[in-house]
């Protein structure tokens, strides 16, 4: 629909995106995997439930661009009970608020150019800075095993990789263990630094969950994510896993840093772009 371009490319000007990812590259390649139920494009609440999709994706870029110095995730709905879209985003907890939206202007573009009627689908980018979520109910907030969409493996081939698994499996196990009991330094997300046995070497860990899910489903959601990492990841130097409700990256060199919360709210262009939304939606 012509409203839906006219609506991202607005959305994009307004919010002062130049070139996105100019400061770290590491984002790599779109992916959205759907699955749920699906519908005949032609049925009425079916389109209602796409345009609704639409203007989900759009109110999280918009809310994105006003970031609070703490928050990482946000989750709202669009639309009437019956063709109601609910969706979030979880950007990963080491980047700074610019980084979180330039990461989901891109998503949410890729994610918009990809008709179909899927009732449910997941956005994220090759190496996890965000993810973006939507779906006909509520119901990401809820742990369900199976929900595994990605597992790869990243970087060279480990000649030591005895030792080097040896090492990722402890501390694998150490996060997993903090997440299940909450105890982590920063709300559902954690890095960890370890040296490889008898060598210099280093492994570093990355781990996040949804906010919205317990502490308890969280271990066991990177648990199983842990689980993945024999058939994805053997002999090699890192992985990167996505699970509905967690994400899980490791490696031998340095990705993650030291968030920068210094992105200061635009409240105009977040009023003019919620206008358009409420515009266009009614054309």
């Amino acid at each position: 629909m012509p409203w839906r371009i006219s609506l991202l490319f607005l959305t994009i000007i307004f919010s002062n995106v130049g070139s996105t990812l100019s400061d770290d590259e590491e984002f790599g390649g779109l992916t959205r995997v759907c699955y749920g139920n699906t519908s005949s494009t032609n049925n009425s609440t079916s389109l209602d439930f796409q345009d609704n999709v639409y203007s989900l994706l759009f109110l999280l870029v918009a809310e994105s661009s006003s970031w609070h110095p703490t928050l990482s995730f946000f989750n709202t709905s669009v639309g009437r009970v019956s063709d109601r879209a609910y969706g979030s985003y979880l950007c990963r907890g080491d980047l700074s608020a610019k980084q979180c939206h330039n990461c989901l202007v891109n998503l949410t573009k890729f994610m918009m150019d990809q008709e179909d009627d899927n009732s449910e689908c997941i956005g994220f980018g090759g190496l996890i800075r965000c993810m973006v979520q939507y779906a006909d109910r509520s119901k990401f907030k809820v742990y369900e095993e199976g929900l595994v969409f990605t597992y790869q493996a990243i970087g060279k081939n480990m000649t030591n990789y005895e030792q080097y698994n040896e090492t990722l499996s402890n501390s694998m196990q150490g996060i997993v263990k903090e997440a299940g009991y909450g105890n982590w330094t920063k709300a559902n997300f954690a890095t960890r630094t370890v040296e490889v046995t008898g060598s210099h070497e280093k492994i570093y860990t990355l781990v996040q969950c949804r906010p919205d899910i317990s502490p308890v489903n969280c271990g066991k959601c990177l648990g199983e994510l842990y689980s993945y990492i024999p058939d994805c990841c053997s002999g090699s130097s890192g992985g990167v896993l996505v699970h509905a409700n967690c994400l899980m990256k490791y490696n031998n060199e340095s990705f993650y840093g030291k968030a920068n919360r210094s992105f200061r709210p635009h409240y105009f262009q977040l009023t003019f772009l919620l206008l358009l939304t409420i515009f266009f939606k009614f054309m």
